[in-house]
């Protein structure tokens, strides 16, 4: 009779158990304990908690996990009787109960003023809080905002992503915010989507570029022009063409110490087939049968002991455990750029540079380097002429066996260029960003 619950080989799917989320044993009861400090805090300011937050708090309690990721959104004050959103209650909260879980803070559209920026900087300075993404898009910030926020980048060994899109800061903003991040090792993503920037923001995020272990930067909507983009690039540029030439010289070097390794193993080759020849001529005729014999069977006997051992080995031998990743690279390496709507088509009267020398400068960096995954060029009027000299810089680098780039340019290309470029370039995906805004 054949056992029960084994119908087609599904009776013991049914009894496994589901993974339950990782965390602390007590996450219930901690963010119980969250959910109404930050209630009480609402109640003393006056203020109504912010619906995302509290929904995203319930699924918790309920499902015994803990809360990593917390998203504020502002809510729009019409009426006088109104309560509005506000954020000191939840940071308030957090510093109360010692939330130590939080990894992720995004803040969207709430008019942040300088006090608190510098209540969420205190916060950020604590090092029991591992905040490693912080998001504040459509803040208003300014400024003065900007750099009390940037002194805490030196003290932070934790965030590596920062999204400040829709501040219009401009220029001075920019210039702030690079001065916290000089000399940093930890924040590889920089986002300042629509941020009023122009050229001198491009020498300042140039020089980070350069110094830091910033390896993606969006700054999409801004008035950069070619003279702002050619600063971000051009010491990337330069190092990684180095870099081309060191791999080339160093692949030769190998080549030739092949081929000198291989002659010599010919020619040791020979001499030993030459003596052993000797030797068996000399050997010839003096050994007997029985004692040819036992050799062979000693030989074969060695032969399996020698199997035996390297078996033992091979069994005793443990796998190495991988160790933590090694820490980012510091230096003038960029892996995602995106410079969508930045007037990379400045061919007014008197102007430095135009698309086709900023272009090129873009084509040696796409040639040599590595490490370069993105490029996004949309709305950009760079002409054939610049589309031409990028499709040859993609060709050269699928020649030479490197990555692929994921790449957007303008669709105000002639059809031949433009479905060369998305041939070549497929694959980089936009995303939809929340509250996105045209430039003015």
């Amino acid at each position: 009779m054949p056992k029960k619950g084994k119908k087609g080989g599904k009776g013991k799917k049914k009894g496994k158990k589901k993974a339950k989320a990782k965390g602390p044993a007590n996450a219930d009861v901690i963010v119980q304990r969250l959910l109404k400090c930050y209630e009480r805090n609402c109640v003393v300011t006056e203020s109504q908690m912010c619906l995302t937050i509290k929904k995203a708090l319930q699924a918790c309690i309920e499902n015994g996990a803990i809360l990593t990721r917390f998203i504020l959104e502002a809510v729009m004050v019409e009426k006088d009787g109104d309560i509005p959103v506000l954020l000191e209650p939840l940071l308030a909260a957090l510093r109360q109960e010692r939330y130590t879980y939080i990894k992720d803070l995004h803040i969207w559209k709430y008019p942040m003023s300088y006090e608190n920026t510098a209540t969420l900087a205190l916060l950020l300075e604590k090092p029991f809080y591992p905040i490693r993404q912080l998001e504040m898009m459509d803040c208003l910030l300014d400024a003065d905002s900007a750099l009390r926020l940037s002194r805490t980048f030196k003290m932070t060994e934790v965030l590596t992503m920062i999204n400040l899109d829709y501040n219009e800061f401009g220029d001075e903003g920019c210039k702030n915010l690079c001065k916290g991040l000089e000399n940093n090792t930890t924040i590889l993503s920089l986002s300042l989507c629509f941020c009023d920037l122009g050229v001198d923001s491009g020498r300042y995020l140039g020089n980070i570029v350069s110094t830091t272990a910033l390896r993606e930067l969006y700054l999409d909507g801004n008035n950069l022009l070619c003279e702002g983009a050619i600063e971000i690039i051009k010491l990337c540029a330069e190092q990684a063409e180095y870099e081309a030439y060191q791999r080339a010289e160093e692949l030769q070097k190998k080549a030739e110490e092949e081929a000198a390794k291989l002659q010599k193993d010919h020619g040791d080759i020979e001499s030993m087939m030459s003596g052993m020849e000797k030797e068996a001529k000399s050997r010839f005729g003096s050994a007997v049968s029985g004692d040819s014999g036992k050799d062979e069977k000693s030989d074969a006997a060695e032969g399996t002991e020698e199997k035996k051992k390297k078996k033992k080995g091979k069994k005793g031998k443990k796998k190495k455990k991988k160790g933590p990743p090694p820490p980012p690279r510091v230096g003038p390496w960029i892996q995602k750029l995106h410079l969508a709507d930045n007037g990379i088509d400045n061919l007014q009267f008197g102007s430095k540079f135009t698309p086709l020398i900023c272009i090129r400068i873009f084509k040696k960096l796409l040639m040599y380097s590595d490490c370069f995954e993105e490029l996004d060029l949309e709305d950009n009027l760079i002409g054939d002429l610049a589309g031409k000299e990028i499709i040859e810089a993609l060709e050269y680098r699928k020649e030479e066996k490197l990555s692929g780039v994921k790449l957007i340019a303008t669709h105000r290309l002639s059809a031949e260029t433009y479905s060369a470029l998305a041939k070549l370039g497929s694959g980089l995906k936009k995303k939809k960003k929340k509250g996105k805004k045209k430039k003015k």
